[in-house]
């Protein structure tokens, strides 16, 4: 496992799977704030029931290991039509995580505007989950956007989302604890969170993104 960090240590990312977090202290974790790699291969409401079921299965357990009890897990998602239906991903992957304990919250989105994907590729579900038994009153803020895909990093694999967007689900987030991205990529929730004065912990599988995030956020190897 490659560490990296900031000089003043409140920014971290692990070149690692997120499955398995043991660097990490459970119930250590204020928000975790995520963008999976979305689904994009197969098709079918069982393939991506299959997606759902792998994300909520082999992540989601360490997800609440390191997860403070009253802590936000925001996920957001993509969502598709196969040609035949839209297969409402946002609900596959809130029944699987409801099994293994985790209660949805709140419920936003974000359509893509002048996208340059396909008509059946650009809406986008905010979803924030709690532990059993730790209920979030529901507040008057509609989270709602229509953005343009952000630019991302010439360097980058994936994209990115855009930063107010992030801003908004950390605002209505636990304030206390540092904020985990299980899925850093080029380091989206890194720069905002960096910029709140928070502490940020990335896990980065791809050794290449792990490269690139580490130089947007000037992280240096530890040794």
């Amino acid at each position: 496992m490659t560490r990296y960090a900031s000089k003043n240590g409140r920014l971290q990312l692990f070149r690692a799977d997120s499955r398995r977090l043991g660097a990490i202290a459970s119930g250590s974790i204020g928000v975790i704030l995520t963008s999976p790699p979305y689904w994009i291969r197969g098709r079918g409401r069982k393939s991506a029931d299959r997606y759902a079921r792998e994300l909520a299965v082999g992540f989601g357990p360490e997800w609440r290991r390191v997860l403070a009890p009253d802590g936000d897990l925001w996920l957001v998602i993509g969502d598709r039509h196969d040609g035949t239906e839209w297969l409402g991903l946002d609900a596959l992957l809130t029944r699987w995580l409801r099994r293994s304990g985790w209660r949805l919250q709140s419920k936003g989105l974000w359509a893509q505007t002048r996208s340059r994907e396909r008509w059946d590729n650009r809406v986008n579900h905010l979803l924030r989950f709690r532990k059993v038994g730790h209920v979030v009153r529901p507040r008057g803020t509609t989270l709602c956007w229509m953005l343009p895909l952000p630019r991302s990093h010439p360097d980058s694999l994936w994209d990115a989302i855009p930063e107010p967007v992030v801003e908004a689900m950390l605002e209505m987030s636990k304030k206390r604890g540092p904020v985990l991205d299980p899925f850093a990529g080029a380091g989206t929730s890194g720069r905002v969170v960096a910029r709140q004065g928070r502490e940020w912990i990335g896990v980065e599988r791809d050794s290449h993104m792990a490269t690139v995030c580490a130089r947007r956020l000037r992280l240096k190897p530890v040794r």
